[in-house]
């Protein structure tokens, strides 16, 4: 019985090193995404041929991503380091409906987590980091349509 102990605990302690984010980047990413950005959606069809085609009107909003955020009348903090809560809005009605979100980052810093996005705590959406700097960010997001995929793409500037 006591063989067994010990490659349990070696398992275990393994284990615990896999889930750490010490380390990640998470905590920097975020600390870059932290301010007010204006957000640009375009969306585009892949179609089964390769072909891409742009789908829709680009959107225009603003994109806020902090510690504490406002949130329709309420008031939203992180947990930790490694999360942020973000908020779109109008920027012409500011005060009017602000959508939000519990942002986080996965192990590598290299894709973004919207944990129960649409108000669904159930349904995560993840965005693959295009392009990373303090001015400029370019997110991806994919779902399916049948046999055609749909690119929706944010680009955040400063």
């Amino acid at each position: 019985m006591r063989c067994l102990f010990l490659p349990l605990a070696l398992l275990l302690l393994a284990g615990c090193d896999t889930l750490s984010t010490t380390g990640s980047g998470g905590a920097e990413l975020m600390s870059r995404l932290d301010g007010t950005w204006t957000r640009t959606i375009t969306m585009e069809r892949i179609r089964s041929d390769g072909s891409v085609t742009p789908e829709g009107t680009p959107e225009v909003d603003a994109f806020e991503v902090g510690r504490v955020i406002e949130c329709n009348r309420t008031t939203l903090q992180n947990a930790g380091e490694d999360d942020r809560i973000a908020v779109s809005y109008d920027p012409a009605a500011p005060r009017g409906f602000r959508d939000c979100s519990v942002i986080t980052s996965d192990g590598t810093a290299s894709r973004l987590i919207f944990i129960g996005a649409g108000g669904n705590i159930i349904d995560d959406v993840v965005a693959t980091i295009v392009e990373d700097s303090a001015s400029r960010q370019v997110w991806s997001f994919y779902r399916f349509d049948g046999a055609e995929a749909v690119r929706t793409l944010w680009t955040l500037t400063r």
